[in-house]
C-alpha cells in the first residue's frame, strides 16, 4: 500500500474523529484532568504501541482476529478497534505540531513506516470485523454490525417480554453500572460498547449494551486502584433489547443514539447475560439489581480513593487507564504479562511537567478548523507522498 492509499485511510478517520468530536466536545471531569492525561498517554503510546502491536500481529493475523472476535461480549469490539488509530495519530499530531514544526515531511522516515504498517493492519481487522466489509461504524452508515447468526439466534431465543416499568428499572441498573464502568477508567467509557441496530422486522430492531473489565475479584487486576471491597457479579454483563417503532445510530467510540430518547414504553422484550468459563450464560433480569447495588457501592469507593489523590497521580492514572486499553489485544496472544503498562520515565519527564501548568496540548488548535477547508490537511497529518 502506498503513501496515497494510506493517506485515504487518514483522511477518513480523521473525518470521523472530527465529527465525534463536534458532538461530544472536549472530555471534561470534575474528578481528572482528562486532557491532560489523553494527551500524556497519546505521546506514550506514539512511542510504543508499534512495538506492542507487532508482537500481536506476528502471532494472529488481522483476519483471524476478527473472525474471532464477532461474538458476544468481545473485548475486541468497534472501540478497541478505534484504539488502533485514534491514540497514536492524536500522539503524532503533537509530535508533528510542535517537534517537526507543523510540518510531517519532517517526522521520521521510520515513524513514517511503523504508522503506514499499522494502519494496514488496522484497516484488515476492521473490514472483517464489520458486516458491512467496511473499516468503521461511520463508513457502514453509523450501525456497529459485527455479530453471526449464532450470536443473534441466542439472544433471540433468550428474550423476555418485558414492560414499560420493568424497562425503566433495567435501564436504571444499567445506568449505574456505566458509572461504575466510567470512574474504574478514569472516567473513559472503554468498559462498555454498544451494539446495533440489527432488524428484527420492519419496524423492530435489536440493540446490545455490553460491560466488560468489571471487577468481580477473579483473576488479575485490571487497574491498579481496581480492587474495591465491593465485587461486581460477574466481569461482563451484556443486555440485548428489541425495540418496536425507534430508530438507532452508532459511532466508532461505541456510543448509540435512540430516537425517541425515552423510548422505555418502546422495548418489547429484553436478554440478560453473562460469560461463565467460556459459554455466554443467560441472567434473570431480577439479578440486574444486583449488578446495580455492587457498582453503587464500588463507585463510592474509587470516588473516595481518587479524591486524595493530586493532578499528577491522577493524570498518570488516567494515562494508565488509556494505554492499558491496549491488553485487550495482547490477553488474546498470551503476551499481557510481557508488555510494561506504566507510563515511560521519558515521557512523564518531558510533559508531565507542561500538563501540570497547562490543560491543553498546543496541538489541540487543529480540533478548532471546521470552518476550514481541511482535505489537504486534516485534523491528523496525511504522510507526506
Amino acid at each position: 500500500m502506498d503513501a496515497g492509499d494510506t493517506n485515504k485511510m487518514i483522511k477518513h478517520v480523521s473525518d470521523t474523529f472530527s465529527d465525534i468530536l463536534a458532538e461530544r466536545g472536549l472530555l471534561e471531569s470534575e474528578i481528572f484532568p482528562t486532557n491532560e492525561y489523553i494527551s500524556v498517554s497519546c505521546y506514550h503510546t506514539y512511542d510504543h504501541l508499534y512495538d506492542v502491536m507487532k508482537q500481536v500481529w506476528t502471532k494472529i493475523t488481522p483476519e483471524e482476529l476478527a473472525k474471532q472476535s464477532k461474538t458476544l461480549l468481545s473485548e475486541v469490539n468497534a472501540l478497541s478497534i478505534t484504539y488502533l488509530w485514534l491514540y497514536y495519530s492524536l500522539g503524532r499530531m503533537g509530535i508533528v505540531f510542535e517537534k517537526c514544526k507543523d510540518d510531517p515531511k519532517n517526522e521520521p522516515q521510520e515513524k513514517q513506516d511503523q504508522w503506514k504498517w499499522m494502519l494496514e493492519q488496522w484497516y484488515k481487522l476492521g473490514t472483517n470485523y464489520f458486516n458491512t466489509g467496511e473499516p468503521t461504524v461511520a463508513q457502514s452508515g453509523g450501525k456497529n454490525l459485527a455479530l453471526g447468526d449464532d450470536s443473534l439466534n441466542w439472544l433471540k431465543d433468550n428474550l423476555q417480554p418485558v414492560n414499560a416499568d420493568q424497562v425503566k428499572k433495567i435501564r436504571r441498573s444499567l445506568g449505574q453500572v456505566e458509572l461504575y464502568a466510567f470512574m474504574d477508567e478514569c472516567e473513559a467509557r472503554a468498559k462498555l460498547i454498544d451494539h446495533g441496530p440489527y432488524p428484527i422486522s420492519n419496524d423492530e430492531i435489536l440493540v446490545i449494551s455490553e460491560f466488560t473489565r468489571l471487577h468481580d475479584g477473579q483473576g488479575d487486576l485490571w487497574l491498579p486502584w481496581s480492587d474495591t471491597e465491593t465485587k461486581i457479579p460477574s466481569a461482563k454483563l451484556g443486555v440485548a433489547m428489541t425495540i418496536k417503532g425507534a430508530t438507532a445510530t452508532f459511532n466508532d467510540i461505541g456510543t448509540m443514539t435512540i430516537e425517541p430518547g425515552d423510548y422505555s414504553g418502546l422495548v418489547t422484550n429484553v436478554a440478560a447475560y453473562t460469560e461463565r468459563g467460556s459459554k455466554i450464560v443467560s441472567l434473570g433480569l431480577d439479578e440486574l439489581p444486583s449488578y446495580a447495588d455492587a457498582a453503587e457501592a464500588s463507585l463510592s469507593e474509587l470516588y473516595m480513593k481518587f479524591a486524595e489523590w493530586d493532578k499528577k497521580k491522577l493524570m498518570l492514572a488516567g494515562a494508565v487507564a488509556y494505554w492499558r486499553g491496549y491488553a485487550r489485544y495482547t490477553d488474546r496472544v498470551g503476551i499481557t504479562n510481557k508488555i510494561d503498562w506504566t507510563i515511560s520515565q521519558s515521557v512523564i519527564d518531558e510533559y508531565v511537567p507542561f500538563f501540570m501548568d497547562n490543560d491543553a496540548d498546543p496541538a489541540f488548535l487543529r480540533f478548532g478548523r471546521f470552518d476550514e477547508d481541511m482535505e489537504e490537511d486534516p485534523t491528523l497529518y496525511l504522510l507526506p507522498e
